[in-house]
């Protein structure tokens, strides 16, 4: 066993007792986490050197908790702050209640002097990281406590595109926040594979009385890096695409993608490589770039591209009357 599948296990059985006070023996956590009692035992013993955990008829409880320094530093507090700010306010990162919460006491321990410069700093640091697709704060503590517990969820999904709504229960795998919006990544017994639900199309969600076993080959990062952002479940396609030299350096000096490749030409042009899981996502990143590249494979991707931007013509097209598609103008 590695020190951090045991800091994992210390996490996370912490997260138990927490939320389900009472409920936890050490017979339930051999059960959950598949190890002896002697190995439980030890573990409540290092819990107990972060805070009271107490025992009642051999189940557990936390009473209160130490693991926060009584003091920060300036730079400290501020980073601490921010990242908590930023993660009730813009993102509404689950459980909310208890970020904001967390806030409030690392906020009630800072000196006067701290606490001016943190609202000072505030003032004039601008995160661009907002939620686009509202959702129901509710639901993502619900999604954050069936992922921390491994218990499956009955949720009522409403996909748009068909204009359907499905009952399902799902094996929470992971949370991803991509293109302003909250993600559940999960298991499907419906469709008995693994999909992504947005969280603001869930219309409804009960979480499952037991218990569901995490797979130990899932990465929730490595399923991600499949697609461009968020689509994973397509077949893989390579994207090669020429950047021209006005734009070249720039893209060249960022990490869109894990995979990427880039390799500058003697025109002074860039060729960008990387393969994804399907092209849906990476068509709207190409087009936001205009005539400054051009895709040359796969050839689905570059008539796709070719096929919108003749649309887009067309609607400019002059002596074509605004707010009517070319679409429409056609007899």
């Amino acid at each position: 066993m590695t020190l951090e599948e045991q800091f994992a296990r210390l996490i996370r059985t912490l997260h138990l007792i927490e939320q389900d006070p009472w409920k936890w023996d050490v017979a339930s956590l051999e059960l959950e986490f598949g190890v002896g009692s002697a190995t439980i035992e030890r573990d409540i013993r290092i819990l107990r050197q972060w805070g009271t955990i107490e025992r009642r008829d051999g189940r557990f409880a936390v009473k209160d908790l130490k693991l926060m320094p009584s003091a920060f530093t300036p730079s400290e507090a501020l980073a601490l702050i921010l990242a908590g700010s930023i993660a009730a306010d813009k993102i509404r990162m689950p459980p909310t209640d208890a970020v904001r919460t967390a806030l409030r006491k690392i906020n009630s321990l800072l000196p006067d002097q701290v606490d001016t410069t943190i609202h000072k700093m505030r003032r004039r640091v601008s995160v661009g990281v907002d939620l686009i697709r509202d959702c129901n704060t509710e639901v993502l503590d619900v999604i954050s406590k069936a992922i921390s517990g491994h218990n499956p969820l009955d949720i009522t999904y409403y996909v748009p595109r068909r204009d359907e709504t499905t009952k399902r229960r799902v094996e929470p795998y992971g949370l991803a926040f991509r293109f302003g919006a909250w993600y559940l990544i999960a298991y499907c017994r419906l469709r008995e594979d693994i999909r992504t639900f947005g969280v603001d199309r869930i219309r409804d969600i009960r979480l499952v009385n037991h218990h569901f076993k995490y797979p130990k080959d899932f990465d929730l990062e490595e399923y991600l890096e499949l697609g461009w952002q968020l689509q994973s479940d397509a077949e893989p396609e390579r994207v090669v695409l020429r950047f021209n030299k006005d734009c070249a350096k720039w893209i060249g000096g960022c990490k869109f993608h894990p995979n990427q490749v880039t390799t500058v030409q003697p025109d002074g042009s860039l060729l960008f490589e990387v393969t994804v899981a399907g092209v849906d996502e990476i068509k709207h990143w190409i087009l936001s770039f205009g005539d400054r590249v051009e895709v040359l494979q796969p050839e689905s991707l570059r008539s796709q591209i070719a096929e919108t931007c003749m649309r887009t013509a067309r609607m400019y097209a002059p002596g074509q009357p605004a707010g009517i598609s070319s679409t429409e103008g056609q007899g």
